[in-house]
């Protein structure tokens, strides 16, 4: 499922992370903790984050989003995260990126990117993300993992929603094993 996304972020040297507007737990912790994935994963690229902040969710921030130049998506990859309308994204230049992607657990309303991961199956984005770092042998470091699981826990309501299932706990495990204080 993850193949294309991973072999696009691979191939391009900047990849920019884009969500939706007026960011919820899920929108920021799948932008902050993919970003935190990329870079480990991949230290020799490029990667941003953009969009509008949440003082709520401050704590998840160990640094500003990216101010970037039009130019700057030229040769890149943007991948969108937990959005599943354009209106909603937070920067409507991932348009003109070389390339796009999208990785959301919504359910589909229309085509957004050239390639789509999009599996309502998942309780949060955040946990499409976990499944993704799991599936491809990438880098997770604590504050990747604390992103990640504040996503989890605000989008299954602490674990108390009908979405919330077994491998819900199985990656939300995953994570806390990084070792970051819940």
């Amino acid at each position: 499922m993850f193949e294309q996304i991973l072999e696009l972020v691979v191939r391009y040297p900047r990849v920019i992370l884009h969500r939706h507007k007026n960011p919820d737990g899920d929108a920021l912790g799948s932008q902050l903790g993919l970003r935190h994935i990329l870079r480990d994963s991949f230290p020799d690229k490029e990667i941003l984050a953009v969009g509008d902040m949440s003082d709520r969710y401050a704590f998840m921030v160990d640094e500003p989003m990216d101010t970037i130049p039009d130019e700057a998506y030229e040769g890149a990859l943007a991948i969108v995260l937990d959005t599943s309308a354009k209106a909603l994204i937070c920067d409507e230049r991932y348009a003109t990126a070389s390339a796009t992607a999208r990785m959301d657990h919504h359910i589909f309303c229309e085509k957004i990117a050239d390639i789509e991961v999009v599996d309502t199956g998942f309780e949060s984005c955040c946990g499409l993300i976990t499944e993704f770092v799991s599936q491809c042998g990438l880098r997770l470091n604590p504050l990747a993992a604390k992103s990640l699981y504040t996503g989890m826990v605000t989008d299954s309501g602490r674990f108390r929603y009908d979405g919330t299932t077994a491998r819900t706990f199985r990656l939300a495990s995953l994570l806390m094993e990084q070792g970051f204080d819940t």
